[in-house]
């Protein structure tokens, strides 16, 4: 009888995953390290914050989506041992990332005001001007999340997540201790924990980006494809990518949506939202590994 052989034993599957676990907890410790940190400077601060969470959660989602089908066109390529190709698509990979989230960015920081007034328009005036505060310095660090978001999922399809781990653990140090010295020393408020996390996203970027174009690599990139466009490549990499970001993008927006109605009950119960919902990362920490 004839018995089909496993392409992963649990063992390997286990060296896999394990990491990406790892990665998930250090990602949701950001966004628990700026609500943990900005609580001292009042609920007005924590408040505009968690409103802007759930915004840039969806953000997030949608890139990391985005990243995550680019690479499944990567995988396939190295499935078939066509390793040209795969270098070839991760470049475009790259390319749609920087076009995309360079354009989110700029729309954010264009509509910063209507999109927040729309969404939690009834807010008090103070909570209001955090949360453009927060909104507009973290919509920077929109192109390098794509990027690093892009680079890791090229890693995960090498199978070298411990890389994109440990890559994760020195974003949220940075995070951490900018927090710290934003909040504590110079006394910044929600700049205080904004600006840490757009430099903690721009080094990320930077690193996993130089690592990217290492030719020992399986897969690397070369920067002659990135600044080329393959029109072909690139809807074979949208035809996964674009589905793959309007399912994990609309599950945000609905939180999106509850926080809105959130906003509606007061400065306290915004904040006690914001709080939880931090801690409520934690139940999809595996799942989303």
């Amino acid at each position: 009888m004839y018995t089909e052989r496993a392409m992963f034993s649990n063992r390997s599957l286990k060296k896999l995953i394990l990491p990406l676990i790892m990665e998930q907890i250090l990602a949701m410790t950001v966004g628990m390290a700026d609500t943990m940190m900005i609580s001292s400077a009042g609920e007005a601060s924590i408040s505009g914050v968690a409103l802007v969470d759930m915004v840039n959660y969806l953000v997030i989602t949608v890139l990391s989506a985005l990243a995550t089908g680019g690479a499944v066109i990567v995988s396939q390529y190295l499935g078939n041992r066509e390793r040209e190709k795969a270098n070839h698509a991760a470049g475009q990979l790259m390319t749609v990332t920087a076009l995309i989230s360079g354009g989110v960015m700029l729309l954010c920081l264009l509509f910063c005001k209507p999109l927040l007034k729309l969404l939690f328009g009834s807010v008090e005036p103070a909570v209001m001007e955090a949360a453009v505060t927060y909104f507009w310095i973290s919509a920077i660090s929109f192109p390098f999340l794509g990027l690093y978001n892009s680079s890791a999922a090229l890693f995960r399809s090498m199978e070298k997540t411990q890389t994109t781990m440990y890559v994760s653990l020195l974003m949220n140090v940075i995070n951490v201790a900018g927090n710290a010295i934003g909040v504590f020393l110079f006394h910044a408020g929600v700049a205080g924990v904004a600006v840490p996390t757009l430099i903690s996203r721009a080094v990320a970027a930077v690193v996993m980006t130089c690592l990217s174009r290492s030719e020992k690599n399986t897969v690397f990139i070369r920067a002659g494809q990135v600044f080329s466009w393959d029109p072909g490549m690139i809807r074979r990499i949208l035809r996964i990518a674009v589905p793959n970001s309007i399912e994990n993008g609309l599950f945000s927006l609905g939180k999106v949506l509850v926080t809105s109605i959130v906003a509606l009950f007061g400065t306290a119960q915004i904040a006690a939202n914001g709080v939880a919902n931090s801690i409520d990362m934690v139940a999809i920490v595996v799942v989303n590994a």
